[in-house]
């Protein structure tokens, strides 16, 4: 990986310099300033990049959501693609998997969505993708780094007048029209492969399902969609303050669990919680209920409210639950079930084994954190049409994060019988409750035990997995539990991770250190799959903390 792109595009504080050079690049690597001046020498790059030997125009599509900077940013994009021979659609506010559908239904040779997901409002960035929807990967962004460290050294002055034309685009698409004319295509196959001939009846309560869009595009619109097309919905996030600002799925932690009393006698800051508190007494909540759902600021993901088990409190039903509801019930509805599963490395360790009990033909795989991992393992090899899955029948693949980002098939709009791959947190809803709905009389997967914790701020280049910092971790383990038989495993895409599997007692125990590909923050994960291991946590946060962060 290199120094611009993380593991989810480029992302950073906002500022509105328009200084393209050496300078812009430094800026964001030792203080994450993103800036209309670096953003103009990514999309030089990027059209050179597609068009290495100058031939026939490229076409870039670029949306966007509603961060305070982002015209200018988006101006800069445009700006920067148009010096490089490229012409550029643009495809307004919008929501990533909108983004996604225009790159496809436009043919487009690329799409940019400037966004920082779940990120604060301050910060933005971009996600790049390629023809056939998926995300860009290492090599490429690492050819692309290369190439705006060569242009900034370029003289490249514009004209005030050129760039008042030049940061204006050749056509404009509606972004939001094509999203959902997408999701319109989508339905009913997610009825038909999750609910089968089961309901939502008593699933969702009477008064309709609370839905925060975080403040994004789809507070304008999602509620009554999928109040006509699936279940009464109440929109919550329209008035915040900004996106991502006390509401989002962003704001929710995966394994966030309250009782009752924890929901009702404290101001949580968030609109969902604080909207269930008010609600709490006097709804006729039952044990299984989805009470709420939220998606995060650019709306690729989703994470559930849901009444648990007992009825004495909520829980967040996070990415993993949904994987695992989704691979069942679709199960149930198939008679031989086949397909691929991926599951990241901070997924739990208990699923990806619960799934290995089914009777259905499914490979399994463990990928590195980020979708675009989760898509390399489940794409095909590429053909005459690039990397779209075909068959007579859609594909099966689905791969999920315990944050609540599941990638899903989606008909391609040109080709028939030819499917992409896409995270869409109101496809992942939609899926969801369908699941839910056909899965109330069967158990769940045995979750096992997790926990993530972060040293934040972190001097990144002190953990590489390798050096001494990993030594002494691998030292600390292997002397607190010594007869674990621990293993040291690799997962492509993950260059400086350190991972270790062993068994301790009858569980499986897996310990995971890496940087996070976005922010300046080491992340320590502990999964197994029934033993509590805090005490580990604590002596690995103990030791590392004063090597990674002073």
């Amino acid at each position: 990986m290199g120094e611009l792109f993380g593991t989810d595009g480029i992302r950073g504080l906002a500022v509105p310099s328009r200084v393209r050079d050496d300078s812009a690049i430094s800026r964001l690597i030792e203080q994450r300033e993103f800036s209309p001046g670096l953003l103009q020498l990514v999309g030089e790059a990027l059209g050179t990049w597609l068009r290495p030997s100058g031939e026939a125009r490229s076409q870039v599509v670029i949306g966007w959501d509603s961060r305070p900077l982002n015209d200018e940013l988006v101006g800069s994009l445009t700006l920067g693609l148009h010096l490089s021979g490229c012409n550029v659609i643009w495809v307004g506010e919008c929501a990533t998997p909108g983004l996604h559908g225009c790159v496809l239904q436009t043919g487009s040779a690329a799409g940019c969505m400037v966004t920082a997901s779940h990120n604060p409002v301050s910060d933005s960035g971009i996600k790049i993708f390629d023809s056939d929807g998926y995300k860009t990967f290492p090599d490429t962004e690492l050819e692309l780094e290369e190439l705006i460290h060569q242009l900034a050294s370029e003289e490249r002055e514009v004209e005030d007048d050129e760039r008042e034309v030049l940061t204006m685009p050749d056509f404009k698409v509606d972004g939001v029209f094509i999203h959902k004319v997408a999701l319109e295509a989508k339905i009913e196959s997610l009825k038909e492969r999750y609910l089968g001939d089961a309901d939502l009846i008593g699933l969702i309560p009477d008064e309709g399902l609370l839905l925060d869009s975080s403040h994004g595009v789809a507070r304008h619109w999602l509620a009554e969609w999928l109040s006509e097309k699936l279940a009464l919905s109440i929109e919550m996030s329209n008035d915040c303050h900004a996106l991502n600002d006390g509401c989002g799925a962003g704001e929710i932690s995966p394994t966030l669990q309250m009782t009752w009393e924890d929901l009702t006698s404290v101001e949580h800051g968030h609109v969902l919680f604080d909207e269930l508190a008010g609600k709490y007494g006097s709804s006729n909540w039952s044990a299984g209920m989805i009470l709420a759902a939220a998606l995060d600021g650019d709306g690729d993901r989703c994470l559930c409210i849901m009444v648990n088990e007992g009825n004495t409190g909520i829980k967040v039903v996070d990415g993993d639950s949904m994987l695992d509801m989704l691979v069942n019930a679709a199960n149930l509805n198939c008679d031989s079930l086949q397909g691929k599963i991926a599951a990241s490395i901070e997924s739990d360790l208990a699923l990806l084994n619960s799934m290995k009990q089914l009777d259905a033909n499914l490979q399994l795989i463990e990928t590195a954190v980020g979708d675009r991992w989760l898509a390399s393992a489940l794409k095909p090899e590429p053909d005459e049409l690039g990397n779209l899955l075909c068959g007579d029948v859609e594909p099966f693949h689905i791969g999920g994060e315990d944050s609540g980002h599941l990638l899903l098939t989606t008909p391609h709009p040109n080709i028939p019988q030819h499917w992409a791959l896409v995270g869409d947190g109101i496809v992942t809803l939609i899926a969801t409750l369908c699941a839910a709905g056909r899965m109330r009389n069967f158990d769940s997967f045995d979750a096992g035990w997790k926990s993530r914790q972060s040293i934040s701020p972190s001097i990144r280049s002190r953990w590489d997995g390798k050096n001494e910092n990993a030594e002494a971790v691998i030292t600390l383990v292997n002397d607190e539990f010594p007869d674990a038989g621990w293993t040291q495993e690799t997962i492509a895409g993950e260059s400086n991770l350190l991972m270790m599997k062993g068994m301790i007692g009858k569980s499986i125990c897996a310990v995971a250190i890496r940087n996070s590909g976005t922010q300046a923050k080491t992340s320590i994960s502990i999964r197994t799959t029934g033993t509590s291991m805090d005490g580990l946590m604590d002596s690995l946060l103990e030791m590392l903390t004063p090597r990674l962060n002073q």
